[in-house]
């Protein structure tokens, strides 16, 4: 082989190999941190920063500059879908003035402005590298784009609209993270359908001390498990901070756990303590819930240390 035909030979297998590099090597110069202050809402003039949100996933919604319906209609039903999907903050960002951003957000909801965010000068766009030169009501712009980071902060997807009308829907969005967390579900205790708790509250247990049965038409979804809740308000709490409400051990009998046994419960067969729910087995073969409260002390150490190294990564 010529000196020539190894050249374009190499040049070839590099050109392909950085084709099949995965998506996430694109965005490995994101910033690691950053702050955004809001400009209207429950959070106007507070600070967001991506490292005060560890812990969850952050969809970044970075929106045209300028007046934009399309910008009003995918907000709109980002907010009005959000609690469907739990433990993910939405960040609706736009590069506008102050009064140019309280003005548009006044049109998604003049009695209850959600949080919105300013990215002056669209300095954050150009950090994550969204295209610039769209042209749009005789301005360049950046292009729309829906950006998707790890409970880490890491960017597992992105999806930028090639125009003002091509948005990522929420139905979209809601399969992007059951595909991103789907596999968690191995670790909770759920029935053919992914159904945890066997459909009842998981928040009504610490907000009522009670085993209170859910509404199938009122579900979130949350690491691959789906939870079912008895009012609206109950999901927005669990979508806001799950990590609260989920039973201790993936909702298995916390008695069992301490044993290295992964045992079904009776749902309501229960003990909130230290704001952590824990759920027992209770039938044939006696009651969990008894054996744990001999020692409730010794039997959450044991079944901490248990489950700790059985779902060690």
């Amino acid at each position: 082989m010529t000196t020539t035909r190894r050249i374009l030979l190499l040049l070839c297998l590099l050109i392909v190999g950085s084709l099949l590099l995965p998506a996430t090597s694109a965005f490995a110069e994101n910033p690691s941190d950053f702050a955004l202050t809001a400009i209207t809402g429950p959070q106007k003039g507070k600070e967001f920063k991506l490292s005060q949100a560890k812990g969850h996933y952050v969809a970044l919604h970075f929106l045209l500059k300028t007046e934009c319906p399309y910008c009003i209609k995918h907000t709109r039903t980002y907010l009005e879908n959000a609690d469907r999907v739990a433990g993910v903050d939405h960040i609706f960002i736009k590069p506008d003035g102050e009064e140019e951003i309280a003005q548009w957000a006044g049109k998604l909801d003049p009695k209850s402005l959600p949080t919105v965010y300013r990215d002056a000068d669209a300095k954050l766009a150009d950090q994550f590298a969204i295209p610039n030169g769209y042209s749009f009501h005789k301005q360049t712009v950046h292009f729309p784009a829906l950006v998707l980071l790890d409970p880490n902060g890491r960017e597992v997807f992105r999806y930028v609209g090639k125009s003002n009308t091509d948005r990522y829907s929420f139905d979209d969005f809601a399969a992007k993270m059951e595909e991103l967390t789907g596999k968690d579900a191995v670790n909770c205790n759920v029935d053919a359908n992914k159904l945890a708790i066997k459909g009842y509250d998981p928040v009504a247990y610490q907000a009522s001390n009670s085993a209170t049965k859910g509404d199938p038409k009122i579900e979130s979804s949350y690491r691959g498990a789906k939870y079912h809740f008895a009012s609206e308000a109950n999901r927005t709490l669990f979508a806001k901070n799950p990590e609260k409400y989920v039973p201790a051990y993936g909702g298995f009998c916390a008695a069992g756990v301490g044993h290295g046994v992964r045992k079904d419960v009776d749902p309501t067969n229960f003990k909130v303590t230290d704001g952590r729910t824990f759920l027992f087995y209770k039938g044939a073969e006696g009651d969990g819930k008894e054996y744990w409260l001999k020692d409730e002390a010794a039997e959450t150490k044991k079944a901490d240390a248990e489950w700790t190294t059985k779902n060690a990564k």
